[in-house]
């Protein structure tokens, strides 16, 4: 059997994957691309965080759409009303709730399938290896879920399959990131299920004092206080919450045409609530007061903290995210590469010596970009536009 051969295999349906494959056939119209993911239905934002407010302005989602030419041609072929007129009806300089992006890209996505040049995989990139000047590829498909007539017949009705490609680009994202605690006495809570409000609602017992400690000051942390303060002065009445707080709360700061702590201060509605209710001085006097107990957490790993620890029934965790277990094993000349990482400004993968792999590329949340701010601080970009911004700088390079 014939092993089909593409100008460029991206691995990932979620913003990063999407962008990516746009900015592929923006600059190179005429690339044939192979597209891997499980479900194509948006990544984990309209999985799993279709409920979250967002810390972006919806006119950078918007600005995000309409950054390439083949998503301006879905935008004008898709009927109206659509993910995109909803959008324009919100408040452009303020966030909203992630379902309008998650739409938005469900919408891209389905115009990006339609399009002659583009195969789209539904399963797992499992492993890589690059045995000569091309990239061959091993998925593991879901039975039956392949999305065109020509990926069939490259790679027949097995589940498991092959193809080749000059380029490989991962954007597999990332999960939440999780400490080995030294107790496993309270109830684990998986994050994503707590980020949406009805699978939280369903999730917690009404009939019994429940005490639910939140680790974490990130936006995830801000936005499951929220949430569980909404709970206990409605549904919920048993509900109390402890805070282990490491540092002081951070705020995305408006400059002169540039955000000082862009990508790790609060903004939006968690920067809000945060303010309102949660810094010291607010928090006293709060009606959130009755509900939460903050407590002084250097290290939640730390032994010291088991017996605070073991005062809460459950525990979540809302420390930041980690590449996802989905990124597949990437092998060159059959020798797997240790250590995989990335260059920041450039997107090239690396092995674990820093030496770029040949024609390999990651984007998103799991290989971001490092910026540096004119006060000299130094984040990586982590935000649906500022995906974008990235590829649209570094993807040209990538095609060349």
């Amino acid at each position: 059997m014939l092993t089909r051969v593409y100008d460029a295999v991206v691995a990932g349906g979620g913003a990063a994957g999407i962008a990516t494959v746009g900015a592929l056939l923006h600059f190179k119209p005429q690339l044939n691309v192979a597209w891997v993911d499980p479900d194509f239905r948006g990544g984990r934002i309209s999985k799993k965080y279709r409920d979250v407010s967002s810390n972006t302005k919806v006119r950078l989602f918007a600005d995000y759409a309409n950054a390439l030419e083949p998503f301006q041609q879905i935008i004008r072929s898709t009927p109206k009303p659509n993910a995109m007129t909803v959008m324009a009806e919100l408040d452009q300089n303020r966030g909203c709730q992630l379902h309008y992006a998650a739409d938005m890209l469900q919408m891209l996505t389905g115009g990006l399938w339609k399009m002659t040049n583009v195969d789209a995989y539904f399963g797992r990139l499992s492993s890589v290896n690059r045995p000569d000047s091309l990239w061959s590829a091993r998925l593991n498909l879901n039975s039956g879920a392949i999305s065109s007539s020509n990926s069939a017949a490259a790679i027949g009705t097995s589940t498991i399959g092959a193809l080749r490609a000059h380029r490989l680009i991962v954007c597999t994202g990332s999960s939440p990131t999780t400490l080995a605690l030294p107790t496993t006495k309270p109830e684990t809570l998986d994050l994503d299920d707590c980020l949406d409000r009805q699978a939280l609602r369903d999730l917690l017992p009404t009939d019994k004092d429940i005490t639910i400690g939140i680790i974490g000051t990130s936006h995830s942390a801000i936005v499951l206080i929220m949430n569980l303060y909404e709970l206990a002065t409605s549904t919920h009445p048993r509900l109390k919450m402890r805070w282990f707080v490491r540092s002081e709360l951070t705020y995305a700061q408006e400059m002169d045409g540039w955000i000082l702590r862009d990508n790790t201060g609060l903004k939006g509605a968690s920067a809000d609530f945060a303010r309102e209710h949660l810094e010291e001085n607010s928090l006293k006097d709060s009606p959130v007061r009755p509900y939460l107990a903050k407590v002084d957490c250097p290290d939640a790993a730390d032994p010291k903290m088991k017996p605070e620890l073991e005062k809460c029934t459950h525990i979540v965790q809302a420390i930041g995210f980690s590449r996802s277990d989905t990124m597949p094993k990437v092998s060159v000349d059959g020798k797997e590469v240790q250590g995989l990482g990335w260059n920041p400004e450039t997107g090239a993968l690396t092995d674990g010596k820093g030496a770029g792999l040949p024609q390999a590329f990651g984007a998103g949340i799991a290989f971001p970009e490092r910026v540096k701010g004119p006060h000299g601080n130094v984040e990586h970009a982590v935000g649906m536009w500022k995906f974008m911004r990235y590829l649209k700088r570094t993807v040209p390079t990538w095609v060349e």
